[in-house]
């Protein structure tokens, strides 16, 4: 799995984390709970007529701007290195791979269970779990989604459980000198861009918004 990292310094939170106060594990599972009452009550547990799994309804969040526990990472390593190479740009950022071997979870099949089940299932485990959600935006089908979640630490890494084994986490550094160079090989050569990574309205939208040069869409 692999994750960018805008900031070298910043240690590995969640955004739910970081938008609740004095996070706990309690907090954070109580917050999350919440959250999906919420959305269930606005409609937001169906899509296509098809109702989501607490997990898939997470991940639905998640793509749309909502702070959850979930850690966005890719199982494709240049869009990882595109995310690390758009966020502050103007410091050094970090590529975290984690190796498959030192996480828990599954690929490739649905998680049907009640979130508190979720919860429950990740007392005391030392590493984080790793799921692939059903691409049920195009976002997630384009990014190569991958999330990673683990019970809140307390640790200098941050609040993911990332493994310390030899040979299991790989951080590579990548300069602020590099950023620019980085992001124009992979939008004329492999198309990874705004636009492919965003495909939808909201993700069109932001590529054509005031902040980006009026050419900014193109591949030459």
């Amino acid at each position: 799995m692999w994750r960018g990292q805008g900031d070298l310094d910043w240690p590995i939170h969640s955004s739910a984390y970081r938008r609740i106060s004095s996070p706990s594990e309690g907090k954070l599972a109580s917050y999350e709970q919440r959250l999906l009452e919420q959305a269930t009550h606005n409609g937001y547990r169906f899509l296509d007529g098809r109702e989501l799994s607490d997990m898939e309804l997470l991940a639905r969040l998640q793509h749309h701007g909502a702070a959850t526990r979930l850690i966005d990472t890719s199982k494709s390593v240049l869009v990882a290195l595109w995310f690390c190479c758009v966020s502050e740009p103007n410091k050094t950022g970090a590529l975290i791979g984690v190796h498959t071997n030192h996480l828990g979870g599954y690929e490739g099949e649905t998680d049907r269970r009640k979130y508190q089940e979720v919860i429950k299932g990740l007392k005391g485990v030392p590493h984080p779990l790793t799921w692939e959600p059903p691409s049920i935006t195009k976002r997630i089908a384009a990014q190569h989604s991958q999330f990673l979640y683990s019970e809140v630490k307390k640790d200098k890494w941050g609040s993911l459980a990332l493994p310390r084994d030899k040979g299991a986490t790989y951080i590579f550094a990548i300069p602020s000198t590099l950023k620019t160079k980085c992001i124009e090989i992979l939008q004329e050569a492999f198309d990874i861009r705004h636009l492919t990574l965003f495909p939808d309205l909201d993700g069109f939208g932001q590529a054509n918004s005031h902040n980006k040069y009026e050419f900014y869409n193109n591949r030459w």
